[in-house]
């Protein structure tokens, strides 16, 4: 059986034979991780047998999700040292090549990009922001300020009780609808003052309590590629803003800094 390449990711070449990440083995345990150099950037890879890691087993163990637990935890720690030395475009997880040959003929296919973006992400770190509520708080928050809630339920208190019934619905609808614009609009704004410290941001599909574990729910999930000399200025918003709204059921939770997942998109293939 011959030997496949298992690409963790492109980065500048090291200077004086540096190695952001030695003396590792790789996804399987067996091969260390290398790196081989491609005229100013260089690829860092472990080899793999095929027998354990070609297109057919693959499929099958990706079905073992113990398996794809352990080797997306491990792909993902060696991209976090990698980063820590050098700047990186991570390539995602199982990314293979048939060969060394193939790996270079993607490289040199794509090299202008890969210096490209390298040097876009040269010296700054992505920093994700998750922020969550309590929303029985909120809504209750809501249904006591709100003044058309308030003048709504005067008005239903007048009524006959059969209709008080129908009207009592609606408006719990209505309270849980300016919630859900409650919890847009922190998001949105507390956005919108971060975004002065970043050069590229992303806002993703928010996670649901089954994958956070939290009893408090998501309402808002974004990324941000910030320059190093803004990241003080970026964590001290969010610190700020919890400490200002620690009372109010919003809790900010600010990770980092990670591989640039959201930044760092190649088309290798």
């Amino acid at each position: 059986m011959s030997l496949y390449v298992y690409l963790y990711g492109m980065i500048p070449t090291p200077g004086n034979g540096d190695h952001p990440i030695s003396s590792l083995k790789g996804i399987d345990n067996e091969h260390e991780i290398q790196i081989k150099n491609y005229e100013g950037i260089s690829a860092v890879f472990c080899h793999v047998d095929e027998s354990e890691y070609g297109e057919q087993v693959l499929q099958e163990k990706t079905n073992d999700m113990e398996w794809v637990q352990e080797k997306a935890f491990h792909h993902h720690e060696i991209l976090m040292k990698i980063r820590e030395n050098a700047t990186l475009i991570p390539m995602k997880f199982c990314t293979i090549y048939q060969s060394e040959t193939n790996l270079e003929d993607m490289v040199n296919q794509h090299y202008d990009q890969i210096k490209g973006l390298i040097d876009q992400l040269k010296g700054k770190e992505e920093w994700n922001l998750k922020v969550y509520c309590d929303r029985e708080q909120l809504t209750q928050s809501v249904a006591d300020h709100n003044l058309n809630i308030k003048e709504k339920k005067d008005e239903i208190a007048q009524m006959s009780k059969g209709r008080q019934y129908l009207e009592s619905r609606k408006l719990d609808q209505y309270v849980q609808q300016e919630a859900d614009k409650e919890q847009e609009a922190f998001g949105s704004a507390l956005h919108d003052q971060l975004i002065k410290y970043s050069v590229e941001d992303t806002v993703k599909k928010n996670w649901n309590r089954d994958v956070t574990g939290k009893d408090e729910e998501m309402c808002w999930n974004s990324a941000y590629l910030v320059p190093l000399e803004q990241v003080e200025n970026f964590l001290e918003i969010i610190t700020n803003e919890n400490e200002k709204h620690k009372d109010s059921g919003w809790i900010l939770e600010a990770t980092g800094p990670w591989p640039p997942y959201h930044f760092a998109k190649l088309n290798e293939k």
